[in-house]
């Protein structure tokens, strides 16, 4: 997984000076590799999020109408047009994940054209997106951990308020998460600075109250000034950990116009799903389990296959005994039963009996097969390789009749439409 985030929200995609940061994961849990740099210049992968920072998304709180498709984006343009300050029409939105018709959902809604413009800078780069995330996004309570933005943050459960200090472009900037929505307010110093703790709700809280309720985080290079401007302790994270974040969380900002095909969110899944089965701390009792399993099954199919090797070679070793104790002369074995068959036909003719190879013997089968069918060949040829008749008064049909039969009861017969070649049955 690849996620990367404009470094400044107002920068032009396609300006050769404008920088993304980026963080890249092997199983969306640890970073593997990290950097900022131009588009042109991010590193590839099989999955890409675009993270929106909490500047280029508002929030807002709907009851979701029954409606579907192009009427569902049509109804959430009315019942937003009085709660932005722009045109609704410029504006693109998201569904929380999980939202039901009829009941409230989360939406988000961010300039449409600008998002767009980040998207095709990125698939012309040969780096196309999969998925749209926002770095930080509507808090829910602990009791509900199937919903919207109820995934891993950090290590800590749903807090009532999660406050970020990051930097966005040339400037400072404090967001703050909560049941309530997203805010955004500057980090500035001096007379001019605006009230935080009267803008952030609990900020008045004692701080004994303020460790129990909220979460203070800040980037590393804003992390002094965050402390003087608010007067209390923020614990440092690094951008590419808050990135990583990013990349965890169930929202996908792909929808409606810019929604993915059926066959690219399926294949989303389950590389998500494989990530996660692959890295994720709550898998690891699945994970060894699933290796016990397979070194458990690899163990019984090399005792199986040593078990079957060795019965095959006492079956081997047994052929060749008695083929060395029945005739003592045969002092090397290469083809134990060949050569038990060629022995057994000298003794046959030694003692005047027909074996299977002989003429008469061969004779007999063919005239066994055809049965009461007038077959007959006119011309018949016999030497060590077999008998072979040709010149047949009878169609190809019964010729063909009498090789199956032959073959049925065990003899090597071969017809290639004009001459039929007869062997004794295989040892």
């Amino acid at each position: 997984m690849l996620i990367v985030t404009p470094a400044d929200r107002l920068a032009s995609p396609t300006a050769a000076s404008t920088l993304l940061r980026w963080v890249r994961s092997v199983d969306g849990q640890r970073v593997d590799d990290h950097g900022e740099c131009a588009i042109g210049l991010l590193p590839r992968d099989d999955e890409l999020v675009l993270a929106l920072s909490p500047r280029a998304v508002s929030w807002h709180r709907i009851a979701l109408p029954r409606v579907s498709g192009p009427r569902l984006r049509a109804a959430l343009d009315g019942l937003l047009e009085d709660r932005v300050l722009c045109d609704v029409g410029e504006l693109h939105h998201a569904l929380e994940p999980g939202g039901r018709a009829g009941q409230p959902v989360w939406v988000a809604s961010t300039h449409k054209e600008q998002l767009r413009a980040w998207v095709r800078a990125l698939e012309v780069s040969g780096r196309p997106v999969a998925r749209i995330a926002p770095l930080m996004w509507p808090m829910v309570s602990a009791a509900a951990p199937s919903a919207a933005g109820a995934t891993r943050s950090f290590t800590m459960d749903a807090p009532s308020l999660l406050h970020w200090a990051h930097i966005d472009g040339q400037e400072a900037w404090l967001a703050s998460a909560s049941p309530l929505g997203v805010s955004c307010l500057p980090l500035v110093e001096g007379a001019g600075a605006p009230p935080l703790a009267a803008l952030i709700p609990g900020a008045n809280e004692s701080p004994e109250n303020l460790r129990n309720l909220d979460v203070w985080l800040a980037d590393p290079l804003v992390n002094e000034l965050a402390e003087r401007v608010l007067q209390r302790h923020f614990d440092p994270v690094a951008p590419e950990q808050w990135l990583l974040r990013a990349g965890q969380t169930d929202w996908n900002l792909a929808q409606f116009d810019l929604s993915l095909s059926s066959n690219a969110r399926r294949s989303q899944r389950l590389r998500r799903a494989w990530r996660e089965f692959r890295g994720a701390p709550a898998w690891r009792p699945a994970r060894w389990g699933l290796a016990a399993l397979v070194v458990a099954q690899l163990f019984g199919l090399n005792v199986a296959a040593w078990q079957e090797s060795s019965a095959l070679q006492a079956k081997q070793a047994a052929v060749r005994d008695t083929l060395t104790q029945t005739f003592p002369q045969v002092t090397l074995v290469i083809d134990a039963p060949v050569q038990m068959q060629r022995e057994v036909a000298r003794l046959q003719q030694a003692s005047g009996q027909l074996s299977s190879g002989d003429l008469e013997t061969l004779l007999g089968a063919i005239d066994r097969a055809a049965g009461t069918e007038p077959v007959t060949p006119t011309r018949i040829a016999y030497d060590a390789s077999g008998l072979r008749l040709s010149g047949w008064r009878a169609g190809e049909e019964q010729v063909r009749a009498l090789q199956q039969s032959l073959q049925a009861a065990g003899w090597r017969a071969r017809f290639d439409g004009n001459e039929l070649i007869l062997q004794a049955p295989q040892p």
